[in-house]
């Protein structure tokens, strides 16, 4: 959009917990490490569509601030209060503070999980005087939030819209010169269909990426020649991408193509967790397939579990021993004496 000086991205990402991920810079470990890196570098090697910066850091040592959880993979767990932005297994969204016990939680775990500064937009309306007074400014170094909130920046938001639609905005600008103060950029992102929405970090760190291409004006002065502009490196990245499978390993019993998992030989099911059993006949259904072949349930044997034991023998394996008057009258399963039986 373009609004006199104002210029920005707006992203909208649908089916977001299989196409959203939160990333460390560079690649796994990155964060443990310090490490810093453009969004374009991370965006190249995790082949996102679209790529922004995203959690705040340490600019003197890089490291990464707030609650990360990376693909279900815990980075950063902190106990300083301010507003989260998450994607759970089952693929709610959830914005808000969250309490340890709610990060950790491992019946519906959080897949991807970042954090902001500033509750930006809640349920549709402006909650930047409310967030105010309640988060921590340990994760911004702009000064006072007061400061950090009232001051013309380039700005960068997620969120999400009323159809589970991730959501991602990104203004342009050049910290007390032009740019967004957090009130506006509110009133932006409702107007653009935010139900809630997080303030990521701003300022130099305010990056899109498209195709691994950075785009735009970033507001910081290169090093080599400041007559020219630089994006600067910075901690984790919000990654648009091609649909994952879940899992996105395929549990190892495949490989996940365009979203969906094509199985080895052995194995079927959207997520290959299943045993093939079509070249075990279906274990002749007295049975159950694995992928040692068929195990055969009490009173039947043979390969393919198509035989009952035979006279004289019951149970599993049909190793046990009949002890009736006639071979013919043990029952293959139990073992029990029939006087009637249809095999005499």
């Amino acid at each position: 959009f373009e609004n006199v000086h104002i210029y920005g991205r707006l992203t909208v990402v649908e089916d977001p917990l299989r196409t959203i991920s939160v990333l460390e810079p560079q690649n796994t470990g990155g964060c443990n490490m310090s490490k810093l890196s453009t969004v374009a570098d991370t965006a190249r090697k995790a082949h996102c569509y679209v790529a922004e910066n995203a959690g705040f850091f340490n600019t003197e040592t890089g490291g990464c601030y707030g609650n990360i959880i990376s693909n279900g993979r815990l980075v950063r767990l902190t106990n300083v209060q301010n507003v989260n932005f998450g994607i759970r297994k089952n693929g709610s969204i959830i914005v808000g503070y969250l309490t340890e016990e709610e990060i950790l939680d491992k019946e519906n775990p959080f897949v991807q999980l970042v954090s902001g500064v500033i509750w930006l937009v809640r349920n549709g309306k402006s909650y930047v005087k409310e967030s105010m007074k309640m988060e921590s400014n340990k994760h911004e170094e702009t000064g006072t939030l007061k400061q950090f909130i009232e001051v013309k920046s380039a700005r960068t938001a997620i969120g999400h819209d009323r159809n589970g639609n991730v959501m991602l905005m990104q203004i342009e600008g050049q910290t007390n010169a032009r740019g967004l103060n957090l009130y506006d950029f509110a009133k932006k992102l409702i107007k653009s269909g935010f139900v809630n929405a997080i303030n990521l970090d701003g300022g130099g760190s305010s990056t899109t990426a498209i195709d691994g291409i950075a785009v735009g004006y970033p507001s910081d002065h290169c090093a080599s020649n400041p007559a020219f502009r630089c994006a600067r490196p910075v901690s984790t990245v919000i990654c648009a991408h091609h649909l994952y499978c879940l899992p996105q390993d395929c549990n190892n019993h495949g490989k996940c193509v365009n979203g969906k998992c094509l199985c080895n030989d052995k194995w079927i099911g959207e997520a290959c967790d299943t045993v093939n059993c079509k070249h075990l006949h279906n274990c002749s259904g007295n049975g159950v397939c694995t992928l040692d072949g068929c195990n055969c349930n009490p009173g039947w044997t043979g390969l393919y579990c198509e035989q009952e034991c035979p006279l004289g023998f019951y149970g599993r394996l049909c190793v046990n021993k009949c002890s009736c008057d006639l071979p013919c009258m043990c029952n293959p399963v139990t073992g029990e004496c029939i006087k009637q039986s249809e095999r005499c």
